[in-house]
């Protein structure tokens, strides 16, 4: 038995190295992944690394790396060993600096006078400032605070400086089913502290003025809104404001849940599928207009590559300008300067070269979800026509006009199903779901988008400059209210919700389908294929997730419990109406709580006849459960499962 394991890890070995020595420009592509790798595992920690342990082995790795200078296999293995440090030192240092940009220890009640920075609405429709250059009549105050009024307050604009008492929450429940850390997420957007109004918001003279240049894109932006809130009827203003300035916020319940069931959510966030149709259009379209002139391909490539990218950087500019627009415009400005230096823009290089420029600058994007599904996305396509592009462009050379339109519409309906492939793992670990329907739904809409609603848009931002927009705002309205009718009835198909709350990914499995995806991509040679098993190991790891049958938040004020239809539903303790938001997917209404494995009496329920619940008590199978955090419980394991707060610098 050992001589044929022996025999056998000999074949592996053998078969591993004939691969390796063909992959020479698949290593290059490794740094940038090590490099990611090393701010993620920073992130990952349970703990705090202090700033003096990572510096002691920082120069451990680096006179390891000097000491093997002449020994090529270990010096190249330490090679990637120190880009992993240095992504974990990059991300430690931004954490410092992030840290000496926001106070500390904000009370919970205080005055606050500052300028609004942005506005939008919260999951409940109400009014959401932030506020920057705050003063508290005793100081002036770092970072920016996020204030949630119930007031009507159709005089206020960016760039307005107001005055008001706010209460900040300081004990936050944690939400046990969502792999997502509001605290962090404020912590890296500069944000004190998110609370509510406790008075009215008045206009007031301040002493700074905010910066002219943010002033006139957030009027622009404004202007943009009015006019597609003058026009087009409330659905298809709300998805409208979402392609051309990044507002989400007036998206109702309803609607969003209709995009998430279909597979169409990825529309409604301007992310690289936008910037990059924005910036091909442009491109396709100046290269026509300077057909005439030039007979080389690079004499008409570059200057449409420098009008797209004015053009890409003003729609990026409106769009509100979020991490995953960011993320998106960095990517496209790689692959528009690769166009001006003659090099090839659709390449693993490109992704890899794309990695490292926002892990530089946003260490903490690398945890996000629309970091990982994007790059993820990006990743799968390029990967797949670079495997297929010889065979691509001889076919598609060999077609006449009309089978090049229907390439292109191949091509798109390819990209789509390839990119919704490659984030369904990052749906199951950060959302619960997964679209059964994601085919069907980006099929119907994916030649709908990039033929009609995104020429449409980018013809009603031009032209919107010269008061033409209006012509293209009515064909742009047109088409995403046939967008919004694919959504609505992919939705309602049988079964199509069939895929929300089925499973949580557990830390260990996302990090092994991550691996495995990132191997099936890079490699070039046979042994890619490992990266299958290791992607279906990774989901196998869904099975050692218990489910969550009733959840309940700290202090027990919220609680939701699973129904007969399997899924997370509301009780009569609902006073967090976001976190019942999260668990049900819906917003707290008036209901009967008497369902089938949800029983409820005057002042008490059960839940599966295990579980008995009231107002700040929870009792499993008659012993007390501790609602000292929040938590969720397990009935066919017994698992009472309550994480608790990390020791990390942003709680």
């Amino acid at each position: 038995m050992i001589w044929w394991l022996k025999k056998q890890f000999l074949h592996l070995k053998l078969y591993a190295a004939e691969n390796y020595q063909y992959e020479a420009e698949s290593l290059i592509i490794w740094y940038a992944v090590s490099y990611a790798l090393g701010a993620a595992f920073y992130f990952g920690l349970p703990w705090e690394l202090p700033t003096w342990v990572v510096i002691v082995y920082l120069e451990a790795v680096l006179l390891l790396l000097y000491l093997y200078r002449k020994q090529d296999g270990k010096f190249k293995i330490l090679s990637y060993l120190a880009v992993f440090t240095l992504g974990l030192c990059v991300a430690k240092a931004n954490a410092l600096y992030q840290k000496n940009k926001l106070e500390e220890n904000i009370p919970e009640t205080m005055y606050l006078a500052g300028y609004v920075e942005s506005m939008d609405t919260n999951y409940s429709g109400r009014t959401r400032i932030t506020l920057i250059d705050v003063n508290n009549y005793e100081k002036d105050l770092k970072g920016k605070f996020r204030i949630t009024t119930g007031q009507k307050l159709p005089w206020l604009k960016v760039g307005m400086c107001v005055e008001t008492v706010a209460n900040f929450p300081q004990d936050l429940s944690i939400n046990p089913l969502k792999q997502y850390n509001f605290r962090r997420a404020n912590f890296y957007n500069e944000i004190n502290a998110s609370g509510y109004a406790i008075s009215g918001l008045y206009e007031k003279d301040c002493e700074k003025t905010p910066s002219a240049f943010h002033q006139k894109i957030e009027d622009i932006r404004a202007s943009i809104a009015q006019k597609i809130d003058s026009y087009a009827m409330p659905r298809e203003a709300s998805v409208i404001k979402a392609l051309a300035i990044g507002n989400t916020h007036s998206i109702s319940q309803a609607q969003r849940g209709e995009y998430q069931t279909s597979g169409l959510a990825h529309i409604l966030a301007i992310s690289g599928m936008h910037m990059g149709m924005i910036a091909l259009l442009t491109f396709l379209f100046i290269r026509l207009l300077l057909l005439p002139f030039g007979t080389g391909a690079f004499h008409r490539r570059k200057p449409a590559a420098v009008i797209s990218i004015i053009l890409a950087t003003g729609y990026f500019l409106i769009s509100g300008q979020s991490i995953s627009c960011i993320r998106a415009f960095i990517m496209m400005m790689c692959v528009l300067f690769a166009v001006l230096i003659n090099r090839h823009p659709v390449s693993l290089r490109l992704w890899a070269l794309a990695v490292l420029i926002v892990v530089s600058i946003m260490p903490e994007a690398v945890i996000t979800p629309g970091f990982l599904m994007s790059f993820a996305a990006v990743l799968g396509i390029v990967s797949f026509y670079e495997k297929n592009a010889d065979r691509l462009h001889k076919w598609y050379a060999a077609r006449n006009i009309y089978g090049k339109i229907g390439a292109y519409l191949m091509g798109v309906i390819i990209t789509d199903l390839v990119a919704s492939l490659m984030t369904i793992p990052y749906s199951l670990y950060y959302f619960h779901q997964i679209s059964v329907y994601t085919t069907l739904g980006n099929l119907l809409a994916g030649p709908l988008v990039a033929f009609w609603i995104m020429p449409a848009l980018l013809l009603f931002l031009i032209c919107s400059v010269f008061g033409y927009g209006m012509v293209w705002l009515k064909v742009l309205s047109s088409g995403v209210n046939l967008l919004n009718n694919i959504a609505a009835w992919v939705s309602s198909l049988s079964g199509a919700k069939s895929g929300e709350g089925i499973a949580m990914l557990p830390d260990w499995g996302i990090i092994l389908i991550t691996l495995g995806m990132l191997w099936l991509c890079i490699w070039q040679e046979k042994w890619r294929y490992w990266g299958i098993m290791i992607i279906t190991i990774g989901f196998l790891s869904i099975l050692t997730v218990p489910t969550a049958d009733f959840v309940f938040d700290k202090n027990g004020t919220t609680f939701a419990c699973r129904t007969a239809d399997g899924k997370l539903s509301q009780t009569p303790w609902h006073k967090n109406k976001f976190l019942t938001l999260l668990w049900t997917g819906k917003m707290p209404e008036k209901a009967t709580y008497d369902k089938a494995g949800l029983e409820c009496g005057k002042d008490e329920c059960t839940c599966q006849k295990r579980i008995r619940f009231s107002s700040g008590k929870v009792f499993y199978d008659n012993r007390p459960v501790s609602l000292d955090n929040s938590g969720y419980i397990n009935l066919k394991h017994g698992v009472v499962y309550s994480p608790q707060p990390l020791p990390r610098i942003w709680q």
